[in-house]
Formats: structure tokens, C-alpha cells, sequence
């Protein structure tokens, strides 16, 4: 209940601060001091949230002294969490007015007094905080806060930063009326001053700063709230009501939104006549580099010679600051050295690097259509992108998720094509320059954009991103949302060594709480059982439809009719792949060679991509010179080549998980000889839907198994057909839906027995 003789409550929130409150506590008093001298009336209220021994005794030998000449309460809390115990000192404070400071921070002398100032001039709900903050200990940095009514403040530099520090001043009627959250220190959530800026912005308040007041913010080598926060992230917030109060800044939005012109100051209207120009020379730089040119442009139109972060702080800083310095040195020497690198420190201020304008960008595109996410890097014509499409169109299809799917692009634009996309998936494409953005932040904006967007369901096709965001964030991004990556094969890098995001990350213990990991083969089922010591039941093996629509089978192929073959009339085999070490195109060259030592009358024509390798020309003239003949890329999958003409498909990779080009050989009627590596026996059974061969260096084997497929139409036939309803059987469409709906859908949970 509040005390009408008492002006400010100060609360200091407490917990192990142990002698670092003592400083605190000296600064905070000779704060209160000099608001008293000014007529104000303070309190000091102490809240011991689960405070340690030696913070309760600095505790108690605070509220035992007499000499200070205002009123000292305690409050004894068992909250274990910053933002409850400030509300628990909101509710207990007597004071018109409250200013929080956490136990470990120093205020300067005029803090209280100037902060009580501007709200008693002010209208409306506001919010004042420090106009500078000092950081010293294991960081040195001076940061000047900006208020919301400065003209370069937008809602995406509060996205991006905390804009103002933990400490601030308002009416105890706000802060009832706008508790902080409650963010357990376990959630991985926060900071919780952070999420209480942005929700009181949110709702209308205008955040000031009390001229020339300092904050002095203790940063600590380990432990304390800063490094808990190191890795936290910001919970769901109203991004709709954060634009709404607080637009973007004046040149980020249309001229007719802006304030007359004549409204403006003059400094304003030089900047906007300038920043044309500035947006056409530099149109070719990128977004960061642009966006300092810009924050520049604007500093030069309001009489500057210099961007203010060059600026030494003293040639910038009031005469008020050096002495807040020296009397805060004097409290604590630890701030002694920050304070002798005054003039060296450089101004910090908060502003957007992208991040938030990223943010805002994809959230606004995935709307309402975000229940399910398929996460991508691309989406082209390889076969994990096939895969990514087959989980987005099975999702559209069922009731839970129609008109509610979106495909999740986060790398480069150009390898996607967008035509591939069906009307009934939205697809949404981070803006590339989101990739030149620090490592550590762009897995943070991945992880805020989930949070913020609230999908049911995420499938990661092959994004890494994805992965690299779940090492950091998994406990956030898991908070409310189902998750299934895939993982269908090993890449090899080097002599062979084998790689994926999920397994490149040492600790993986995400893999303990998301829903499951998807691949399409046995083999690779049991192999990454094994290596991730996963159980079994989180392992899920989805078979992969390769077609829209599942053809009859076609008696009319070359495959299937043709019979005899001479040098006129060749035995055409088709090797349609991209051309990298990973399938063995080099293989063809000696197959080639074997070919013609047999004297069979066997063609090969090679489809794909060229892969730019130092062996890449060597490789085509090597081709040339055995005969293989190099017909170019295609898209589309192998429905896009004549399939009719050829008698025969070719896989000769070192390693695979379940190619879906062998399960579209199948559907087209085209026999396969394949590598019997990685999960290719799982639809090439040898001698039954296929031939296998020992491995890609099996030479013999390959030329046996053509040879065979040659001489024999019958077996040629019976393959065919084996394969077809083997492939129609098992890689449908219908099929796939209902694995979808089975293994990624939330099932019923069945009634109680006993009820009812």
C-alpha cells in the first residue's frame, strides 16, 4: 500500500551478491541523498529473493544503520527469478513512484532526482532510465541510450537490442498494471527487462532517460545475470503492437506517413534530400555497410563532422559524466580502469544491423500460414528437395493443415526454383543478406523467428541453419513446437570422413527431446541408431514417393521390347546424376573401357549437373576418350529424359541413403544396376527389382550385370515388372500420406476405459 509522505521507492533485488551489494548499496544512498536535498522523500526497500548468507548479512547491516536519513525495509522472498521479485517489490513499495536496481549495479548521485524530474513534467504512462550506461569488470563499454521519441528509434532496433538497462523509474501503478513476466532462469527466456520494455512499449509507454545520469552495469567474468542471459532469447511478444507504438524510423517508411515537411527540423530535411542520393551510389554495397553510410548521412545533416562512434567520450560526453566517473570509482575502484579508458571507449548505441528488418520480413510473409514449417536451405531438383516438397504437399493435404504449410528457404535464392512449389504451400525466402550477419545471431534470429511465428510442427529437410540454431536454442524452439530433422546419408569430405550437421555438433543433446530423426532407408536407420544412440522408436523410416501420380506399367519401352542389340542398334544406358565424387562418375570410365574390351554393343549417356572440381575437365575429356557421351543438366527429374529410349539406369556412387532417382527408374520402367551401398538395397533387391554390384569399383560386376540385362530380355522384363509393383507398392502417394498422418500428426489420445 502505497505511502503518500513517500515520493520513490527505491528496490534493490538481491540473491548472491554477497559484498558487490555493498557498492550498490553506497551508490544507491548517496543517490537518495541527493533527490532528498531536492525535496523528494525516499525509501530504500531491500528484497533477499533467496539470499545467501553473506548477502543477508550486507542485508542486515544496511537496515541496522541509523545515519542515513531515510527509511530501510526488507523484504524476504523465495522467488528464485529476477522479474518476480520485482514485481513482489512493486507490490510491497510505498512510494508514488519505484526505481529498481539490481544488487550487484551503481547509480550515479543525480539518477533519482533528474529521473523523478521528467516524470513529474511528463503525460501519460512513462518509463526513465539512465541516459548513459557504463559497463566495467570483465567488459568496457559506454553506451548511450536512446528515448523513444528520438527520431532514429524504431520497433526493429528494440527487436534487435534491449534498449534500455534493468534499472528504470516510473509510477508504482505501471508497474502493477505491467508486471514482468516470469521467466524462470531454467526457461531460457530473457532477460526478463528486456521482455518488459517491449511488452510496456507495446502497451503505450514512452521510455525517457534522466539527462546526464549514469548507470554503472557490473559485468562479470562468470556467473551473474549476464552470462545466465548470454543464451537466452526473447519469449513470444506482440510484434503488431510493438510496430504500432513505436514506426519505423523517418527513412525507413514512405514520405506520405512522415510528419509534414515543414514540421521537421531543418537538420531532418537536409538528411532526406541527401539520402536519395546515398541510396543510389551505394546501391551495389552490402545491407550493413549501407545502413552505417546511412546512420552516418544523418548524423552529418544534424552538424556533425564525424559519426559519433569514433568520438572519444569526453569530447562527446558532458562535464557530468566525468564526475559521476570519479565518484563512482571512488564507491568501487573496480571502475577505476574502465574510467581511465574513458577517452578511448567508443559511444555504443543500439541500433538495427538487419536482424530485426529480417525478422519482420519473414514473419510478415509467413502470416498465418505457419502452423507446420519445412525447413530448407533450397529448394531445387536434388533429391532432399524432392523430399522437402513431399512433406510440404502431404502436410497441405490433411485437414489439420491445409492452407496452413509453409516451405522455409535459408540460403541462396538462386538454386530454388519456386515453380516447383505448389498454389497451396507459401513459400518464404530469407533475404540472403541475413547470411553476412554474425554466426551466433543468425541461429538466435532463426530461433526467435520460430518462437515468434508458433508453429505446431517443424521437418528440417538437410537445414543446416536449422541445426545450428538447435545447439543454442533447442529448449526455446522446443517450447510448444514438435520437431523431426531428417538425415538420409553421410557426406564424405576429405579421405572419406564422414559428415552431417546433426552429428557434426559434439555434445547433441537436443537429439534427447526433439520428436524424432526421418530418413528413408533401413541401412541408414540402423547406422545412425548406432552412431547417435538413439532409441529405436525415434528413428522413423518414411519410404518416399518419387511421382505425383504412380503410372501403370508401360509394355511399350525400349527396355521392355527391344531384344537385339548390335553396334547400329546399342544397349543404351542412362547415368543421370550430378557429376561429383559422391557417385563415382569416373567409375564410368573404366566401365566403358571393360565394355568395349567385351566387345558389347553398350552406349552411356550421362545427365547432371557439372560439379566445378580441379578434376572437373580432366574427368569430360576422360569420359569422351571411353565414349561416354555427356548430354548436359537437366530438372525436373527423370521424368524430364526420354526413359522411353534408354534400356537401363546406371548408379555408381560410393555412398547413399535411398535414392529417389531409382524409385522413379522403377515407376518408368527402367531396370537398374546400382552400387549395393547405403539404402539402395532397401528398393533394389538383387536379382528380384534390380541388380547390384559389389561397389562402385565392382568394374566386373557393373559389366556382368549389363551384360545379363542384355542377352536376357525375359529377366530384363521380369525385373521391370518386379520393380514397378514393388516401387507402386511401397513409394505411392497414398502411402506416404498415411505415414505422414501416422508418425507426424498429433494422434488422439484414446478415452479412459474406466470412464464413461
Amino acid at each position: 500500500m502505497t505511502d503518500s509522505s513517500i515520493d520513490l521507492t527505491v528496490v534493490v533485488t538481491t540473491h548472491a551478491e554477497g559484498r558487490l551489494l555493498r557498492p550498490t548499496l553506497r551508490s544507491i544512498s548517496a543517490s537518495i541523498r541527493a533527490a532528498s536535498t531536492a525535496g523528494w522523500r525516499c525509501e530504500l526497500l531491500l528484497i533477499a529473493d533467496n539470499a545467501d548468507a553473506r548477502t543477508q548479512s550486507e542485508i542486515a547491516r544496511w537496515g541496522a544503520r541509523e545515519d542515513l536519513g531515510y527509511p530501510v525495509r526488507v523484504l524476504e522472498v523465495s522467488l528464485g527469478e529476477s522479474g518476480a521479485a520485482r514485481n513482489a517489490g512493486a507490490a510491497a513499495a510505498a512510494g508514488e513512484h519505484v526505481a529498481f536496481v539490481d544488487g550487484d549495479d551503481l547509480v550515479s548521485a543525480d539518477y533519482f532526482g533528474s529521473a523523478l524530474e521528467v516524470l513529474r513534467e511528463s503525460t501519460g504512462p512513462t518509463i526513465v532510465h539512465p541516459d548513459y550506461v557504463i559497463s566495467f569488470g570483465a567488459r568496457s563499454l559506454v553506451w548511450r541510450t536512446d528515448p523513444t521519441n528520438h527520431h532514429e528509434v524504431t520497433f526493429r532496433d528494440l527487436v534487435r537490442h534491449n534498449l534500455w538497462p534493468s534499472s528504470a523509474a516510473t509510477r508504482r501503478d505501471l508497474y502493477l498494471e505491467h508486471p514482468y513476466r516470469s521467466l524462470h532462469p531454467t526457461s531460457g527466456y530473457g532477460p526478463e527487462d528486456w521482455v518488459w520494455n517491449i511488452d510496456t512499449t507495446a502497451a503505450g509507454a514512452t521510455h525517457l532517460v534522466a539527462k546526464d545520469s549514469v548507470f554503472f552495469y557490473r559485468v562479470r567474468e562468470r556467473g551473474g545475470v549476464n552470462n545466465r542471459h548470454a543464451l537466452s532469447i526473447l519469449p513470444w511478444f506482440d510484434l503488431a503492437a510493438l510496430r504500432r507504438a513505436l514506426p519505423a524510423a523517418a527513412s525507413d517508411v514512405p514520405e506520405d506517413h512522415l510528419d509534414p515537411p515543414a514540421a521537421r527540423p531543418l537538420s531532418h530535411r537536409v538528411y532526406s534530400r541527401m539520402l536519395p542520393v546515398a541510396r543510389w551510389s551505394t546501391r551495389w554495397l552490402s545491407f550493413e555497410a549501407k545502413h552505417a553510410i546511412y546512420r552516418t548521412a544523418r548524423w552529418v545533416a544534424r552538424g556533425g563532422v564525424r559519426p559519433p562512434q569514433a568520438e572519444p567520450v569526453e569530447s562527446m560526453l558532458p562535464d557530468a559524466l566525468a564526475t559521476a566517473l570519479a565518484d563512482a570509482a571512488e564507491i568501487e575502484p573496480a571502475i577505476t580502469w574502465t574510467a581511465f579508458r574513458a577517452l578511448t571507449l567508443p559511444v555504443w548505441r543500439a541500433h538495427d544491423d538487419g536482424y530485426g528488418a529480417h525478422l519482420e520480413s519473414a514473419l510478415n510473409e509467413i502470416a498465418d500460414r505457419g502452423d507446420a514449417l519445412v525447413l530448407v536451405p533450397w529448394l531445387g531438383v536434388g533429391g532432399a528437395d524432392l523430399v522437402a516438397l513431399n512433406y510440404a504437399k502431404a502436410l497441405a493435404a490433411t485437414e489439420r493443415y491445409r492452407g496452413r504449410v509453409t516451405v522455409l528457404a535459408t540460403s541462396l535464392a538462386e538454386r530454388t526454383r519456386r515453380k516447383l512449389i505448389p498454389d497451396d504451400v507459401n513459400f518464404v525466402q530469407l533475404d540472403e543478406r541475413w547470411l553476412g550477419l554474425d554466426a551466433g545471431i543468425r541461429s538466435r534470429l532463426l530461433a526467435q523467428l520460430i518462437i515468434l511465428s508458433r508453429p505446431d510442427l517443424i521437418v528440417s529437410v538437410n537445414c543446416h541453419h536449422f541445426t545450428e540454431a538447435m545447439h543454442d536454442y533447442s529448449r526455446q524452439i522446443l517450447d510448444g513446437t514438435r520437431v523431426f530433422v531428417t538425415l538420409f546419408a553421410f557426406d564424405r569430405v576429405g579421405a572419406g570422413y564422414p559428415t552431417n550437421p546433426i552429428t557434426d555438433d559434439s555434445q547433441r543433446t537436443y537429439l534427447d527431446d526433439i520428436d524424432g530423426i526421418i530418413t528413408d532407408n533401413t541401412t541408414t536407420a540402423r547406422l545412425v541408431e548406432d552412431i547417435l544412440a538413439l532409441p529405436h522408436e525415434q528413428i522413423f523410416v518414411h519410404r518416399q514417393p518419387a511421382l505425383d501420380d504412380v503410372p501403370p506399367i508401360d509394355t511399350t519401352t525400349s527396355g521392355h521390347t527391344d531384344e537385339n542389340f548390335d553396334h547400329t542398334h546399342p544397349f543404351r544406358l542412362v547415368w543421370p546424376h550430378r557429376l561429383d565424387g559422391e557417385k563415382r562418375p569416373d567409375v564410368l570410365v573404366e566401365l566403358a573401357r571393360e565394355l568395349r574390351r567385351r566387345d558389347l554393343p553398350v552406349v552411356i549417356d550421362v545427365w547432371g549437373q557439372r560439379v566445378l572440381t580441379t578434376e572437373g575437365d580432366s574427368l569430360m575429356a576422360d569420359l569422351a576418350e571411353a565414349g561416354v557421351v555427356y548430354r548436359g543438366p537437366y530438372s525436373g527429374g527423370l521424368p524430364a529424359l526420354p526413359t522411353r529410349d534408354y534400356h537401363a539406369l546406371l548408379l555408381t556412387s560410393r555412398s547413399e541413403g535411398l535414392p529417389l532417382v531409382l524409385v522413379q527408374s522403377l515407376l518408368l520402367g527402367l531396370p537398374v544396376v546400382a552400387s549395393g551401398v547405403g539404402g539402395v538395397p532397401d528398393i533394389i533387391q538383387d536379382g528380384v527389382t534390380g541388380l547390384l554390384t559389389g561397389g562402385p569399383d565392382d568394374i566386373n560386376g557393373f559389366a556382368d550385370a549389363i551384360q545379363s540385362l542384355l542377352s536376357n530380355a525375359p529377366r530384363r522384363r521380369a525385373l521391370i515388372e518386379a520393380g514397378h509393383a514393388f516401387a507402386a507398392r511401397h513409394h505411392s502417394w497414398d502411402a506416404f500420406e498415411h505415414t505422414v498422418a501416422t508418425a507426424l500428426l498429433p494422434q488422439p489420445v484414446p478415452a479412459d476405459a474406466s470412464s464413461g
